[in-house]
């Protein structure tokens, strides 16, 4: 009786039962205080009515509050993770046979941005399909989906939500359904010959925020490329995460005078000088290029100790030396 009791006062705190009939239930107060004997007896009648009418004490009603959000942070514990964020260089892709599958790291209640840029740098939208209305087998639809009118991306995946926010979009975000799901990710990118395939995983403590997939292809929005800055890159592991701002632990960090900090970040490694800049390098001669989709270029070239570059038209002059510790 006296768990029937509390949970019916439990209930009628949240609202679920009604008062009257949560007095009409649960049985007065066990450690209610006992009639005053200075009292008259229709006092003692008044006092019994009110206990019985509202039988839960200001201490009572405190406790079951409290073990209502211990309930309730106890249902929100199991089912959220505490994830941390983490940051990769842009990951490669290509559209020839044979390769390997890319991993996507998400955590459930955080979201996932991947965007998509071709070689040059240069955004590459996610095809969109004029007729279909969901992008998500799971039968949610994409946030993105307007009944049809207007179509929805060709993306597929199961276990996930993805969105992509309009039209033209080279970002997708992605979110897992589940603490653990395992599933995978199709994407048709605009004018490709086929879709780029991904192993989307979840439950690891920590997940991708924000994502580049580089394709090694021009897009439809490729940038065109003129003298010396036209020269293939490497495709080094290690120039792309140059180009995130991420530098080997072998590469030299180097001192440059002359400009910010903010405008040139630079590595020796060997007798390779490699620049990360928005400025556009005039000398010495590069070997190699690899441009990023947020306006940066990673530049490699034989060491000197002089660089010219262009600002906005302005020709400014800079010196390279090996940072002290």
């Amino acid at each position: 009786m006296k768990t029937r009791s509390f949970s019916l006062a439990l209930l009628g705190l949240m609202g679920l039962l009604p008062f009257t009939a949560m007095a009409q239930s649960v049985a007065p107060a066990p450690d209610a205080a006992p009639a005053a004997p200075h009292l008259s007896p229709e006092q003692q009648d008044q006092q019994a009515a009110e206990d019985e009418a509202i039988p839960l004490t200001p201490e009572m009603i405190r406790r079951l509050g409290n073990r209502l959000k211990e309930n309730q942070k106890a249902r929100e514990d199991v089912a959220t993770e505490v994830a941390a964020p983490t940051s990769r260089p842009a990951i490669r892709v290509s559209f020839a046979p044979g390769q390997q599958t890319s991993l996507i790291f998400t955590t459930k209640g955080y979201p996932t941005a991947v965007s998509f840029v071709d070689r040059s740098g240069a955004p590459w939208p996610i095809a969109w399909n004029t007729t279909s209305t969901s992008a998500n087998p799971d039968g949610l639809k994409n946030c993105s989906s307007d009944g049809g009118k207007g179509g929805s991306p060709a993306v597929q995946t199961t276990g996930f939500y993805t969105c992509v926010p309009y039209a033209g979009s080279n970002t997708i975000n992605i979110e897992p359904l589940s603490l653990s799901p395992r599933g995978g990710l199709l994407v048709t990118l605009k004018g490709a010959i086929k879709p780029i395939s991904f192993l989307l995983l979840a439950g690891r403590g920590t997940y991708d925020d924000n994502l580049t997939v580089r394709v090694n292809e021009d897009g439809p929005n490729a940038k065109q490329e003129m003298g010396p800055e036209a020269a293939p890159g490497t495709a080094e592991p290690f120039m792309n995460a140059m180009l995130s701002g991420i530098a080997p632990a072998s590469a030299v960090p180097q001192s440059v005078e002359g400009l910010s900090p903010d405008d040139v970040r630079a590595w020796r490694m060997g007798n390779e000088l490699y620049i990360r800049t928005r400025l556009a390098l005039m000398t010495p001669a590069w070997d190699s290029s690899e441009r990023g989709e947020d306006g940066y270029t990673l530049y490699a070239f034989r060491q000197t100790p002089y660089i010219l570059l262009s600002d906005s038209g302005r020709t400014v002059s800079a010196s390279l030396k090996d940072m002290t510790p």
